[in-house]
């Protein structure tokens, strides 16, 4: 196991131990190892899933193709979905979204008991959300899981869900379950609706920021076009920690690097992921393994510098 990831796996441990000093079932004491049979973050090969679908989210690829976080604190300035920090759930996880209705989404999630979660009923072939007796942000909820990779919650069913493709993919009882059983995994996770400028600093940390993309980001209700990439790249440059940031082929706002060519929600297309991280030693380890994210960014660098000198 890795490492890092066997740092945040003993910490959720120990967080289990105290909150479950006393636990009982049916009377009955819980005896210790029980008790850490079930941690609040579970490892790895049993990660949590995304709490909805998000265009552009980046829960599928964090662990591929992004370095996992070197600080105690993840903060995600463009929270989205958060696919990055659902990867590393225990850390202390600080999201910042402008959208007022992805934020309330993410209130509501940190709060909400996993009971209400399961009681969300189903939404009917031809109804909408508002025909849900629940409260606003769960029909948000709910209007997320309509449709795949979507950038607001949609009213009723895409044909994909009218249709029964891939019904484990849309609102239901698996996602219920599924939502309901990794509430108690956020509990401790922040939210702030604003800007990226207003999200609290913490003296170190991981950031993830995957902005709205420069060419690519107009999908979005608060998008590219409200979005001063100038101002944006001198903020990133002046994060403490580590410091990844995410575009996608063509951005030029910052000297980004080669990352990936990955698989988007539309089965006919795919993305040229690149980034530009803050850590020096990316790129310059020597490691053997061709896939990792060093050297993927490392050979990008070396492309582009005998492309240089070749035009010279």
């Amino acid at each position: 196991m890795n490492p890092l990831r066997r740092a945040d796996y003993r910490a959720t441990r120990a967080a289990a131990s105290k909150i479950n000093r006393h636990p009982r079932e049916n009377g009955t004491a819980i005896s210790p190892s029980r008790q850490l049979a079930a941690p609040l973050e579970a490892p790895p090969s049993a990660a949590l899933r995304p709490f909805f679908g998000f265009y552009g989210g980046k829960w599928r690829d964090a662990l591929k193709h992004y370095p996992p976080p070197k600080h105690s604190s993840v903060v995600e300035p463009f929270a989205g979905s958060a696919g990055y920090s659902i990867r590393y759930p225990a850390r202390r996880v600080i999201l910042c979204e402008i959208d007022p209705i992805l934020a309330q989404i993410w209130t509501y999630l940190i709060g909400v008991r996993a009971a209400e979660i399961l009681a969300i009923p189903d939404i009917t072939i031809g109804g909408t959300i508002d025909d849900l007796k629940v409260c606003q942000e769960a029909k948000w909820l709910v209007g997320l899981w309509l449709n795949r990779g979507v950038s607001n919650p949609r009213l009723r069913p895409s044909k994909w869900m009218r249709d029964g493709i891939r019904p484990g993919s849309f609102w239901g009882c698996r996602v219920r379950q599924t939502i309901a059983s990794q509430l108690d995994s956020i509990r401790h996770w922040e939210i702030h609706n604003g800007s990226y400028k207003d999200v609290p600093a913490p003296r170190t940390a991981t950031w993830f920021i995957d902005p709205p993309y420069q060419k690519a980001g107009q999908h979005y209700k608060f998008g590219s076009a409200d979005i001063d990439y100038n101002d944006l790249a001198l903020w990133c440059k002046a994060r403490r920690g580590q410091v990844m940031v995410c575009e996608n082929a063509g951005a030029d706002w910052l000297p980004f690097r080669r990352l990936a060519d990955v698989k988007t929600t539309r089965s006919e297309r795919r993305s040229m992921e690149v980034l530009w991280t803050n850590d020096l030693a990316l790129g310059t380890r020597r490691r053997s393994n061709k896939g990792s994210v060093e050297w993927r960014i490392r050979r990008g660098a070396s492309a582009q510098g005998k492309t240089e000198r070749s035009s010279r």
